[in-house]
């Protein structure tokens, strides 16, 4: 069984996460970073007939529930679960820091229904592909 730590002599979270997590598991599942892509490899939340695109037309809350649903994906392809996260790190174009603090949290937060998890949130000049404003990566333990 996994344990959630929160410790004392550490302030609360300031999110829906925990400090630390105790881990008895039989198998570890490393999910690679996952980016807003669809089943057909079309970037999420993105308009192709903008020329002109920018951040503010690319869907930051989509972006992050189709990047969930991936790792929620590679998951039960791997026979573990949303529950079965341990860390969770996320990587946030720096352009869409302010979005992500309210939109983007959210909608994370929204696929992992009340699970927390140990984790980091980093915000990052570019990622791979240039459309995508979110890479999320995990560590799941199956007991």
């Amino acid at each position: 069984m996994n344990e959630r730590i929160q410790p004392g002599a550490i302030a609360k979270p300031v999110g829906p996460y925990c400090h630390a997590i105790k881990v008895a598991a039989k198998q570890l599942v490393f999910v690679a970073g996952q980016i807003p892509i669809d089943k057909e490899g079309n970037i999420v939340g993105v308009d192709y007939n903008d020329k002109i695109r920018n951040l503010q037309t690319i869907d930051l809350a989509a972006q992050v529930t189709q990047t969930m649903l991936n790792v929620k994906d590679a998951l039960e392809a791997a026979g573990a679960s949303i529950k079965d996260l341990v860390r969770l790190d996320t990587y946030v174009l720096m352009s869409a820091m302010n979005e992500y603090k309210t939109v983007g949290m959210k909608a994370k937060h929204d696929v992992l229904v009340g699970v927390q998890v140990a984790g980091a949130t980093v915000f990052v000049a570019g990622l791979m592909p240039a459309d995508a404003l979110i890479e999320i990566s995990g560590i799941a333990a199956i007991e």
